[in-house]
């Protein structure tokens, strides 16, 4: 059987016994999408890589020289309004599925040197960077798709680069200068790794562990203090880290959110290896057997690596308005357009169409739901529940994840009468068609990305922190306002190791 039959096989088995089973009704959809294949880069021969490291020592130098007056006015200011989110995200993620139990097992019993948030205990830098990480990401909510000169592409970054910066810096007791600075650089260096690769999902990898992981070594080792050479090392180390497809997400498994916290713990360590004198790969990014031989089709825009290096910091630029993949927030914006232009009564809906590209029909978003292991995972994914969601009840929030909100007999319904179909040859975009009972048909057409592709304004994000505080429902209004000052003026910050005591005090898991 090919590897390419495997995959297929593997993405139509419904999976047996599922703890969480959901309503009986599935999408009534067009049939399931063809798996398609993984493309791969041309093999070359193994050969030792350049002696001088190539573009991976100019990466290394720049990652042990980074100061933060490097950082512009406006650099300054992005990461600080990513860092808002991810907390924010952080501060919602306590109530999602499973998080309580995964912070529970990662957090030490003897201590350490970091904050599990949560549950105010500590852990090693590692597991504590982990452990914080997942939590960020477990409503998917956070800030996401890098934008690299003319490179726009999706991502899921800042939960990783954001806890493994914080971790460390609590641990060293750093300053807000030194702390923002090391952020800043493994954003930029996770969204250049991004931008110069073009990212396909459809190849079946997932882009958190092959894109951040050695960003997050790029942060322990100048949180660290690293020489080039050792920063170099790092980097070789975490490059053998790498691993983790998107199979996890077609199977409806939350593993996905795993890998966001491996990509944080396997950086840091990668990091701590080079500290004490262990070596890895010379030129981790574009040797014969590295990075982008083995696990993309090629570095498509190596300029992009290094282009500007120290002097354009770049980073996520997407703060997303609803929790839930990406990829179908354009059914979700196309629906709210429709239903508040047209003063739409969910109760009058009889059937609704999406039409989309073929290769959207390809993505984990349209396939059907169906009984899986975690009911978040197969429901985040799904382009037919966010847009059903959106229509009927005028938003998509954390609490529609919830069982009850799912299993509603209305939602359950109009999903049954949702039908997702291609668009006409050479369109691109995405159509919105709703038929009501009376035989009418409203249309609401998307060509191009969501308005918040173009940017948020500061009070969006602030608006969505405090969104995040409200349904968290158990941190004092002053405490959140503290925070919000604080995250405004990190770099005035003496010791990160109180500000991660405050953040502890406002993540507390309900009970």
């Amino acid at each position: 059987m090919s590897a390419s039959d495997r995959m297929a096989l593997g993405r139509r088995t419904v999976l047996a016994g599922a703890a969480l089973a959901l309503p009986a009704a599935t999408l009534a959809a067009s049939t399931p999408p063809p798996a398609p294949a993984p493309t791969r880069a041309a093999r070359q021969k193994p050969a030792p890589s350049r002696e001088d490291g190539g573009l991976s020592a100019v990466i290394a130098n720049h990652v042990a020289s980074a100061r933060f007056d490097q950082l512009d006015a406006g650099a300054r200011e992005r990461t600080k309004l990513r860092l808002l989110d991810v907390i924010g995200c952080a501060i919602g993620g306590l109530r999602g599925e499973n998080q309580r139990s995964m912070s529970e097992l990662l957090a030490s019993d003897s201590g350490g040197d970091a904050t599990v948030f949560g549950l105010d205990r500590k852990a090693s830098v590692p597991d504590a960077a982990m452990a914080n990480a997942m939590l960020a990401r477990a409503f998917d909510f956070e800030v996401m798709t890098v934008k690299v000169r003319d490179v726009i592409s999706p991502s899921h970054n800042a939960p990783t680069t954001v806890m493994t910066a914080l971790a460390l810096a609590e641990a060293a007791k750093s300053d807000g200068k030194a702390f923002l600075t090391s952020l800043a650089l493994g954003d930029d260096l996770a969204a250049r790794s991004i931008a110069a690769s073009g990212l396909d999902f459809n190849d079946g990898w997932d882009g958190v562990p092959l894109h951040v992981t050695m960003a997050a070594a790029a942060i322990a080792a100048h949180s660290r203090k690293l020489s080039p050479e050792k920063a170099r090392q790092a980097l070789g180390i975490a490059a053998d880290q790498i691993g983790g497809t998107v199979q996890n997400v077609w199977d409806g498994a939350n593993s996905w959110k795993i890998l966001q916290g491996t990509a944080a713990r396997n950086g840091v360590l990668a990091a701590r290896f080079a500290e004490i004198g262990w070596s890895g790969m010379t030129d981790p990014l574009l040797s014969p057997c590295g990075f982008y031989a083995q696990f993309t089709a090629g570095c498509a825009r190596p300029d992009l690596l290094t282009g500007g290096l120290g002097q354009e910091w770049n980073g996520e630029i997407y703060f997303k308005p609803w929790p839930s993949c990406a990829a179908t927030h354009p059914a979700i914006e196309s629906a709210l357009t429709l239903r508040a232009r047209e003063k739409l009564d969910p109760a009058t809906i009889d059937s609704v169409t999406i039409e989309v590209e073929p290769r959207i029909l390809g993505l984990f978003i349209s396939k059907p739901l169906r009984a899986g292991p975690s009911l978040h995972s197969q429901t985040n994914f799904s382009l037919a529940f966010a847009c059903a969601t959106a229509l009927l009840r005028g938003d998509l929030r954390q609490e529609d994840y919830a069982l009850p909100a799912i299993a509603d007999p209305a939602l359950v319904s109009l999903i049954e009468r949702t039908t997702l179909t291609q668009l006409p040859a050479g369109e691109t975009g995405i159509r919105l068609g709703v038929r009501r009972r009376d035989g009418t048909v409203l249309t609401e057409r998307l060509i191009g990305r969501p308005r918040r592709y173009a940017g948020s304004t500061v009070e969006e994000v602030e608006r969505k922190f405090y969104q995040q505080v409200a349904f968290a429902g158990n941190v004092p209004k002053g405490l959140a306002d503290e925070l919000r000052q604080r995250i405004g003026e990190v770099e005035k910050e003496r010791d990160m190791a109180s500000f991660a005591a405050l953040l502890s005090r406002a993540t507390r898991y309900p009970g």
